[in-house]
């Protein structure tokens, strides 16, 4: 069965602040999504952990990743996640990711199926809010799917816009090897065309790049990251296209670059997928970008070189009908969401309004 990307931020999602450290009351409804009911938050302790597994097991036909990281959410000293409880019984819960000192992230917002439309999705978002507010954060994010329509409806009445969207790629472990074949075969017929110098190309795995150097501005100049309003995507999370990440994203995942005697050039960035364990071999596309046949190059290249280390899929979020989508569609990629037109977004990435950060 194809497989279906858990869309962060997937209840619902983002708003406003008002901080506290410990537990705060919500909201009693009036949101038009139904009436909460003396909804408490508070911060997640490990003890919260088997109610998240429980609500997770409804979204998305029990593939959740939540499990996966709770414990790591839990614990992480820069983050702030939240539950929020309904007569002392765990009905939600959410997070805020400080991806720098000023960059707040939102992610993994879950509502239990049993008790949605009482305004619990709203009363975690604006805890979520305070606690960004609480610390000094700057900007405000989070993605969402495109269809992913009560999420979107609460983030925009609470103050959130849409910046940018990207069109989700993904290709499962059974069809991987095919992929994998099919664009080193199609590499090597552009090589042998006469589109490059096929004895002068090189490929170059980066395994520490610096501010500054080629790699690095190559990728923060890319179509991709001016797309993302200057984020760096890794699935459905966003980091900014800052050097520090680039580097992280390369040493986590790879990092290559191509060149040819004629002096072009292609470069290829790609992270682990954070919805699961580093081990478990799932890779993410961030940044593909350069000339056209040496894309392919850099492309096969890296397949070729991952999947002797245990790569097991792969998938990515890229400019809507562009040069990496027909190439990902090539070599038998899947489309998330093949009945919404190739050239609309899948996966949307929202801000919170500027002007607003002083209101919360």
């Amino acid at each position: 069965t194809a497989k279906r990307p858990v869309a962060d931020w997937v209840a619902v999602a983002t708003a406003t602040m008002k901080a506290a450290r410990g537990r705060s009351k919500g909201d009693r409804g009036g949101d038009g999504m139904g009436q909460a009911e003396a909804v408490i938050t508070r911060l997640a302790g490990l003890d919260d952990i088997p109610a998240m597994i429980r609500i997770s097991a409804d979204v998305w036909d029990g593939e959740d990743y939540v499990p996966r990281v709770a414990k790591q959410w839990v614990c992480d000293p820069e983050g702030r996640f939240i539950v929020a409880e309904c007569d002392g019984v765990v009905r939600g819960f959410g997070r805020l990711a400080m991806h720098t000192p000023t960059d707040g992230w939102l992610e993994g917002l879950r509502v239990d199926s049993s008790f949605r439309r009482h305004g619990v999705a709203r009363v975690i978002a604006r805890r979520l809010l305070e606690e960004a507010k609480h610390a000094a954060a700057k900007s405000l994010r989070f993605a969402t799917s495109c269809d992913n329509i009560e999420s979107i409806a609460l983030n925009e009445s609470l103050g959130f816009r849409r910046i940018a969207g990207l069109r989700y790629f993904f290709c499962d472990p059974e069809p991987l090897p095919a992929a994998v074949q099919a664009a080193t075969s199609r590499a090597n017929e552009l090589a042998a065309s006469g589109n490059a110098r096929a004895t002068e190309i090189e490929v170059e795995r980066i395994h520490s790049p610096g501010p500054g150097d080629l790699f690095t501005l190559a990728i923060q100049g890319s179509a991709t990251v001016a797309g993302a309003r200057g984020m760096l995507p890794s699935g459905f999370v966003f980091h900014p296209a800052s050097a520090h990440f680039i580097a992280e994203m390369a040493k986590r995942g790879c990092a290559f670059t191509a060149h040819d005697g004629d002096g072009r050039r292609a470069v290829l960035l790609m992270d682990t997928s954070s919805e699961m364990w580093p081990e478990a071999g799932e890779f993410v596309i961030s940044v593909l970008e350069g000339d056209y046949a040496l894309c392919w190059a850099v492309l096969s290249h890296a397949f070729s070189e991952m999947s002797g280390h245990g790569t097991r899929s792969v998938s990515g979020c890229v400019p809507c009908g562009g040069m990496v989508a027909s190439m990902l569609t090539e070599i038998g990629f899947e489309m998330w969401h093949e009945d919404i037109p190739p050239d609309m977004p899948t996966v949307l990435l929202y801000e919170y309004l500027p002007e607003l950060q002083g209101r919360i």
